[in-house]
């Protein structure tokens, strides 16, 4: 019958987006939250890769490891983030080279709670210093932990070095470590021939840090 709608015509709905029921205030608070919420990330990320230590450019060497284009000339953005970041003082190329350690030759965390021996040889160079850090890269205090430079150590006929690391007094040369969970070890090498080619340096000629023995 003419005029009349068919039986067959499709049915259609007309469509309403899945905000049409939350209210215009609403709406505004959850685009501001959303805002918020990927500001809190972005920052977040950011600060989490830009750490004591730059998300590119390590040199992994055993134990240690070495960040050689903190002081160079073309230092990557990352690096020079870090370095605004906080109180870093690189030693530039040339100057000499700075390598740290977290783990142990065996890859476990150090702890302040083992014993440990650092044995082998050291790189030429004028001098060198090694100090205890904490889980951040940051040197401690006299108070906490000490340190040593070279006119500290005896070494034998061969010129290796044996250094006991331990909260504890130790005989001979010794390196006082914090009793906490964490901690690092910072090597120097002052004026060394090597700096500008550490990336080729056989981890060999560094020394190890072996584990002795644990508390708990």
């Amino acid at each position: 019958m003419a005029g009349l709608p068919s039986l067959f015509a499709p049915l259609t709905l007309p469509r309403r987006s899945r905000l049409d029921p939350v209210r215009p205030d609403l709406r505004t608070r959850y685009l501001i939250l959303l805002v918020l919420a990927a500001l809190a990330a972005g920052i977040g990320s950011t600060w989490a890769v830009l750490g004591e230590k730059p998300p590119v450019g390590a040199v992994k060497l055993g134990p240690w490891q070495s960040f050689p284009r903190l002081g160079s000339a073309d230092i990557d953005p990352y690096g020079r983030a870090i370095l605004a970041r906080g109180p870093h003082l690189p030693l530039a190329t040339g100057e000499g080279i700075q390598l740290n350690a977290a783990t142990d030759s065996a890859g476990a965390t150090l702890s302040g709670s083992c014993r440990y021996r650092i044995i082998g040889t050291t790189l030429p160079s004028r001098g060198w210093t090694l100090v205890v850090a904490n889980g951040a890269s940051r040197p401690l205090t006299s108070t906490d932990a000490a340190g040593l430079t070279d006119a500290d150590v005896l070494t034998d006929e061969a010129g290796k070095l044996s250094i006991t690391a331990s909260p504890q007094v130790s005989s001979g040369n010794w390196l006082r470590l914090p009793q906490q969970a964490r901690f690092e070890l910072i090597l120097r090498f002052y004026d060394t021939p090597v700096s500008s080619s550490i990336s080729q340096l056989d981890p060999a000629a560094l020394p190890r840090i072996d584990r002795l023995a644990c508390e708990g």
